[in-house]
């Protein structure tokens, strides 16, 4: 028997050391078995497989990435693009007094525009599947499109395309006018440029938990880096339009222009005669102010509000031209006897819009264009009423407190941010002032018009020096933005604001309606058989500004005649 040496025993006392191997069982020399310890047979396969590490190989799991992908993500973006139209909408309702139906028209609109974006979201789903769809049938085996099928293609694919930021305010000027309410294009772009609604940054209305998980692009498409472009948001409302038609054969409803029109007339303060000569001058073109339709070489002046604006520009510049030659009437109750005094009302203008700086401030809307160098000539209110904008624009307090990397308090404690006064009270006040501004500016306009002198038309008949320059001779026309200077400038540049329009947009529209009603003109000699009208041409001997640029209109029994010199008005501008 072998025996081999271990430790003590330990049972009964006994200290023997020697032990022996039985069935498995070690055992003492003295017959005590020791528990706990059983020798197995070792196997001749496992010769040599002492000290061999085995790991057991566990499960690899994949990382789970907190950004949605392909239609999750997707369905995410709409989700939070849609949270940002109800913020506007909730900001039209309760901040501008729009009625509370504006609500639910933008919610249908909106859900005829998901409509348009279920196919992007099947092909998303299809990509993020893995699936990929092929065609038998080359590009050189396609039919060829003409130009019609081109554009209806554009349209198509263009409803697939995820909405813009600012299409969201698009919705909200579309909901407004199939209420048949008196909105402004330009109120608009006003009130997204002075942040009165969420436009801006409008990313910061997302909730924390819905932003972590859209992509880049998504979130950058939710952001606004630069200002809004005046002819981005006119572009936007065309495109729309065609969109809607197109798709669902939506014609929208007419502007409702006489509202509209007299605000237009009252904003800019000018007489309301204007309002009379435009509605005149609308019947005499047969322009009912209706949304266009999608047809070919169609651009965004010919919407409705442009054309109305374009005709106010045009009754405006017959009955108060912008030079300071004399015009008389022939009765003391003929439209027009009351001239404007256009020095005082540049400076009414100019005062109406410095309103906004003058307490020290910044302009709303211009603090996201400022740059490094205009620090240096900012006031200390301007640089305090910057910070209150980048604390309610740029900082979001919910992300730095639960950010698991946020700043510490002592450190953030240093820099007090202090409370900002509520968006809607800021927003009341503003709009106040703005009434009180306008009323202002009215008051100092109607105060200077002035009294026209009257010559009878048998008194002109009998002078012989020369011809009495009637309302509206001397029509001067303006080709391009460089020839607008003085008072002319001064004007364009008010209209182009109140419509939120370009000032080249705006000289390109009105040259178009002055081109229509040449070729009016044109149509009436035409029809008398070469006889004369009541509307004559001027020229340069009567109006003093040369015979391309002359142009006499006259008002015969309530109405608008007009005949104008083609070489003058014939060639450039835009066709509405």
């Amino acid at each position: 028997m072998q025996y081999f040496k271990d430790e003590v025993c330990g049972i009964d006392n006994c200290r023997e050391k020697r032990y022996y191997i039985d069935n498995g069982f070690t055992v003492c020399k003295n017959g005590h078995q020791k528990e706990g310890q059983v020798q197995t047979q070792v196997d001749e396969d496992d010769f040599g497989t002492q000290g061999r590490t085995t790991r057991q190989k566990k499960e690899i799991k994949g990382k789970a990435s907190r950004i949605y992908r392909g239609h999750k993500a997707l369905e995410l973006y709409l989700q939070s693009y849609q949270l940002i139209l109800w913020n506007q909408c909730y900001g039209l309702i309760h901040s501008k007094k729009l009625p509370p139906e504006l609500e639910n028209v933008v919610k249908d609109l909106w859900a005829l525009r998901l409509q348009l974006l279920r196919k992007k979201a099947e092909k998303a789903s299809e990509s993020e599947a893995g699936f990929k769809t092929y065609s038998s049938q080359s590009e050189a085996d396609l039919p060829s499109e003409n130009e019609h099928d081109r554009t209806c293609r554009k349209w198509k694919d263009r409803g697939e395309e995820i909405p813009s930021l600012i299409e969201s305010l698009g919705l909200c000027y579309l909901g407004a006018i199939l209420l048949r309410l008196p909105l402004s294009l330009g109120e608009m772009h006003r009130w997204a440029v002075r942040e009165e609604i969420p436009f801006i940054r409008a990313v910061r209305l997302v909730p924390r938990v819905m932003k972590e998980k859209l992509p880049s692009h998504y979130l950058g498409a939710l952001d606004t880096l630069s200002p809004l472009e005046p002819d981005h948001l006119c572009r936007t409302v065309h495109q729309l339009v065609f969109l809607y038609n197109y798709h669902f054969d939506m014609v929208f409803p007419a502007l409702n222009h006489p509202l509209l029109l007299f605000k237009h007339v009252k904003n800019l303060a000018l007489p309301l005669e204007i309002y009379t000569a435009v509605r005149q001058l609308s019947s005499l073109f047969a322009c009912d102010f209706a949304f266009p339709t999608p047809q070919l070489r169609k651009t965004f002046s010919s919407l409705p509000e442009i054309q109305l604006i374009s005709l106010l520009v045009i009754a405006t510049k017959l009955y108060h031209p912008f030079d300071s030659l004399d015009r008389y009437t022939a009765t003391p109750t003929e439209p027009g006897t009351l001239s404007i005094d256009w020095d005082t009302w540049c400076q009414a203008q100019q005062d109406y819009d410095s309103r906004l700086t003058s307490d020290g401030k910044l302009e709303r809307g211009k603090a996201l264009t400022l740059s490094e160098e205009d620090v240096f000539t900012m006031t200390g209110n301007q640089l305090d009423h910057y910070l209150d904008w980048y604390q309610q624009t740029w900082l979001d307090s919910d992300s730095q407190s639960h950010h698991p990397k946020r700043l510490p308090p002592q450190l953030l404690d240093m820099f007090p941010t202090g409370t900002l006064p509520p968006p809607q009270q800021t927003s009341t006040q503003e709009s106040q002032a703005d009434q009180a501004a306008l009323a202002q500016k009215l008051q100092i306009v109607q105060a200077s018009l002035k009294q026209r002198g009257m010559i009878s038309e048998a008194s002109a008949a009998k002078a012989t020096t020369e011809p009495v320059r009637r309302i509206g001779s001397a029509y001067k026309r303006y080709r391009g933005v460089g020839e607008l200077e003085g008072r002319a400038r001064t004007f364009y540049e008010a209209v182009a604001g109140a419509v939120g329009v370009s000032l080249g947009v705006l000289v390109r529209a009105v040259g178009a309606w002055e081109r229509r009603m040449v070729d009016l003109g044109e149509e009436g000699r035409r029809r008398r058989g070469g006889g004369e009208m009541s509307g004559r041409l001027s020229g340069g001997e009567d109006g003093g500004l040369g015979k391309e640029e002359g142009v006499d209109v006259e008002m015969v029994g309530g109405d608008v005649d007009v005949e104008m010199d083609t070489a003058g008005l014939g060639s450039g501008g835009e066709s509405s």
